[in-house]
């Protein structure tokens, strides 16, 4: 078989199974007791997202970047990134963090399209790592770097976007857009392994930044969005319901005792578990 033919059929299995992960959660959403699955999967998710930032990419941006300078450059942009989320959810979109609605009445939540744009641009860049990429060994192994996180990064998205509200006809665009992002960086590492033979160093500078970068925001999303979310005190919910009511909203569900909070803080290690697992996996192959 040929590089070619191998980097074409690697883009094929990407893309299914992103394609996989992804409708799992919208097709759930059909039937009754999603509330809780969704509940429960956002716990997971959120166990996923701290795997991804802590486990698989700041320890990257740390790998990549530890040649270019003594600082801790990474350290540095994981905790950017973090406080670049802060600045948008808090300050700039606070105001509409507080109801979860936009002035129309339509619910407007950033952090599906941060997650995607996030998602989008590490997708691609693995992509291209697994284009450019000129022996079969070093194929293999990213090639299944990628399979472990892309499955589980389209269930964690098409999540956030299921419990943000957002319209159901942008769920299957937005998937679409994630899905296809990994398979347009296969592309354009094939173009450029045609082209370019110089400029590693910098691709690996560009690959460990945006990696730490993006870390910092997926722990940010991980603790504060989700985890903080689903494990919150019952006096919480019952301000967030009244505020609800009061709005004339019907998006906050009656506080009740969560009997699921010891279950879906075994789903947050798992999810970090799993993460870890992978990892582990794609670097012992």
């Amino acid at each position: 078989m040929s590089l070619l033919t191998f980097k074409l059929l690697s883009a094929a299995a990407i893309l299914a199974i992103a394609v996989i992960g992804g409708l799992i959660p919208l097709y759930a959403a059909r039937h009754e007791n999603s509330r809780r699955f969704f509940s429960l999967g956002n716990a997971f998710a959120g166990g996923l997202f701290l795997g991804v930032g802590f486990i698989h990419l700041l320890p990257e941006g740390i790998e990549k970047l530890e040649g270019v300078t003594d600082y801790p450059l990474a350290a540095l942009l994981a905790a950017i990134g973090l406080v670049g989320l802060l600045l948008i959810d808090r300050v700039v979109y606070g105001e509409h963090h507080d109801t979860g609605h936009s002035e129309d009445g339509e619910q407007n939540c950033i952090y599906p399209y941060v997650l995607l744009v996030l998602l989008s641009v590490h997708s691609v860049i693995a992509g291209i790592s697994l284009g450019i990429e000129s022996h079969f060994t070093g194929l293999a192994i990213i090639l299944l770097g990628i399979l472990c996180h892309k499955g589980s990064a389209a269930f964690a998205l098409m999540i956030s976007v299921l419990r943000a509200g957002i319209e159901q006809r942008r769920h299957r665009p937005i998937l679409a857009v994630f899905v296809s992002m990994t398979p347009l960086g296969v592309l354009i590492g094939m173009g450029a392994a045609m082209t370019l033979h110089e400029s590693e160093t910098v691709t690996t500078i560009i690959e460990g930044s945006f990696n730490a970068l993006a870390a910092g925001t997926f722990i940010y999303v991980a603790i504060i969005d989700i985890i903080d979310a689903e494990l919150s005190r019952r006096n919480v919910r019952v301000a967030k319901f009244v505020m609800s009511v009061l709005a004339g909203e019907d998006d906050q569900p009656m506080p009740t005792r969560d009997h699921d909070r010891v279950f879906k803080f075994a789903l947050v290690i798992l999810g970090i578990g799993l993460m870890a697992l992978l990892v582990e996996w794609a670097h012992a192959h």
